[in-house]
């Protein structure tokens, strides 16, 4: 009779446990407003949660940042070495290989190729004769490619382009970043002023950018990345002539001369004016340049301090040679490195 008393009085306790289990677990699936607060919601099957504070389109959450005192660098830790940080230069061997592809290339028509070919050697460190050559190389070929009217298959520099009633030649050079006097220049126009709808003209896909060497007074200028002219300039005296990065400003034909001291004004047509008839205005933009605006590129009635340190800290140039330099140019868009 004990026994069966006992069974009958754990019953009561086996009920209370299975409510107990239940209250809970409706504690969890509905808790209250304070609880929600406690517990971190569930996503539904397929959401994904963005961590607080990251854009839904970034790819992670940024790093942890840690102070520099937190921070200790295993003792086995090592700089990158520079033969592996980046590819090793090409032996002399390898280039003149690739020279001899490109003048190879050359020689048989393939202007194309050979510029790309040529370019590379370039840009890999040629330097003294072999670098003179090859840059005659790429100035040769530009006169076929670039400044001549001809439009060589797959070149990517060039393209064809229709003229349409209202086109004017200003508009159209402004599409490529180049100037209308060079456009007018590759497509034999005697009058920027005068074209006529239907007519096909050669683009040239700028800006061109100019590069000066101080040491060796020579300008080359690049169409993109590609050199197309080699020029010898001369420079300040006394090292006048700011290195840095600048940026093509005014252009005027025929300037007038203001002496940067004072003194006497030039007039355009006095054959004293030492600008010549081009007029090439800099922006400092970096550098021993930054900020500078009262130097710039222009012609000489001195040609012998071509080559030499003259100036008062402008670029000169034979006149000739800064007529082209002038059309290619332009306002805002191109560069000029001094180095």
């Amino acid at each position: 009779m004990a026994r069966r008393r006992r069974r009958k009085r754990s019953r009561p306790l086996a009920v209370i446990s299975v409510l107990a289990v239940l209250v809970l677990g409706a504690w969890w699936l509905y808790p209250s407003e304070g609880d929600a607060l406690l517990r971190p919601p569930t996503p539904l099957i397929g959401e994904t949660r963005e961590p607080v504070g990251t854009p839904a389109n970034s790819e992670a959450p940024p790093a942890p940042r840690e102070s520099a005192s937190s921070t200790v660098a295993p003792e086995s830790a090592s700089p990158i070495p520079a033969s592996e940080a980046s590819p090793p230069a090409p032996t002399e061997e390898k280039l003149a290989a690739i020279v001899r592809s490109g003048e190879q290339a050359a020689a048989r028509g393939d202007f194309i190729a050979a510029r790309q070919t040529l370019s590379e050697a370039m840009r890999s460190g040629l330097s003294g004769s072999q670098a003179d050559a090859v840059r005659n190389q790429l100035v040769h070929i530009a006169d076929e490619t670039i400044f001549s009217g001809r439009i060589f298959e797959n070149d990517p520099l060039v393209e064809r382009y229709v003229i349409k009633p209202g086109d004017h030649m200003a508009k159209i050079a402004r599409t490529t970043m180049v100037s209308p006097e060079l456009l007018a220049r590759i497509n034999s126009i005697a009058d920027v002023n005068r074209i006529r709808a239907g007519r096909a003209l050669k683009l040239v896909k700028g800006p061109f950018r100019a590069v000066v060497d101080k040491e060796t007074y020579t300008m080359d200028v690049y169409l993109q990345d590609v050199l197309v002219r080699s020029y010898r300039v001369g420079l300040g005296a006394d090292d006048s002539t700011p290195r840095g990065q600048w940026r093509v400003g005014t252009r005027l034909e025929n300037p007038t001369y203001y002496h940067p001291r004072g003194g006497e004004i030039i007039t355009a047509d006095d054959p004293r004016n030492p600008l010549g008839e081009r007029w090439i205005g800099l922006i400092g933009i970096s550098g021993e340049a930054l900020g500078q605006e009262r130097y710039g590129i222009h012609g000489t009635i001195e040609p012998d301090s071509i080559g030499k340190s003259n100036s008062l800290g402008c670029i000169r140039m034979h006149n000739d040679d800064v007529e082209w330099v002038y059309d290619m140019l332009v306002e805002q868009h191109s560069t000029v490195e001094v180095k």
